[in-house]
């Protein structure tokens, strides 16, 4: 494990490694060596850990473009690579170079201390987001437990008679009259018409409103459309 005190300092060196230009190494205080080797130009990042515990058993893990790419112990494997690397996050976040923590994109709990702090600020504003809902919707709850008996709370089947639903009725009667008036007062075109509305506003509920359609305003139409209809075909 790493130390739980940060007391070291970062070197400098050109990277041996091919494919990377520049490394940045450290021995913790535990007696652990951490090294970074990056490419900025290329996007890439080798992160490297030994544990003095395991007899300096070696871990790495090679990013580019701020993805995981591979991981590897020293016997060839991924086996605790990860843990490994993620147990030793605060003493990579030290790393004094901003390019590159970026180009580790907080893979295994890196991040600049900057980074630490936006991202702090931005949970607690999801949190406040998450309370003021929660406690919106538990008011609401409670509001429409108080009137769940009353008139405007009125359904059927499905969906709640509002405002828009008793317009939605007011135009389809009026709908209903022209054609009933323009094809010289049929009750064929006055049901068919009523029909058709009634079916049109459980698309609009579904499609357009996204929401539950009302069907005690949709009954109505089909009904009352429907025995219009018969009434004339059959008995006029």
């Amino acid at each position: 494990m790493a130390g739980n005190r940060i007391e070291f300092s970062w070197k400098r060196r050109p990277s041996e490694i091919r494919g990377y230009e520049r490394a940045m190494y450290t021995t913790l205080n535990n007696g652990d060596y951490i090294r970074v080797d990056y490419n900025v130009a290329e996007k890439r990042v080798r992160l490297y850990v030994e544990v003095s515990e395991e007899n300096n058993a070696s871990y790495y893990s090679i990013l580019n473009s701020g993805k995981i790419v591979s991981e590897r112990n020293s016997a060839g494997k991924s086996a605790r690579v990860g843990e490994k690397i993620s147990e030793r996050s605060d003493e990579f976040s030290t790393l004094p170079n901003s390019d590159v923590l970026k180009l580790i994109n907080r893979n295994y709990g890196i991040e600049s201390s900057e980074d630490a702090e936006s991202r702090k600020k931005e949970q607690q504003k999801r949190e406040q987001l998450s309370s003021v809902r929660k406690r919106y919707f538990r008011e609401t709850d409670q509001a429409e437990n108080i009137y769940a008996d009353t008139p405007a709370k009125i359904t059927m089947g499905a969906g709640r008679i509002g405002l828009i639903d008793l317009i939605d009725i007011l135009t389809g009667l009026a709908v209903s009259g022209i054609f009933y008036i323009l094809n010289q007062y049929s009750f064929l075109a006055l049901g068919a018409t009523a029909v058709v509305w009634g079916i049109l506003l459980g698309l609009f509920d579904i499609v357009l409103r996204n929401r539950e359609p009302v069907f005690i305003k949709i009954l109505f139409f089909l009904l009352s459309g429907s025995a219009f209809y018969i009434y004339e075909y059959f008995y006029l």
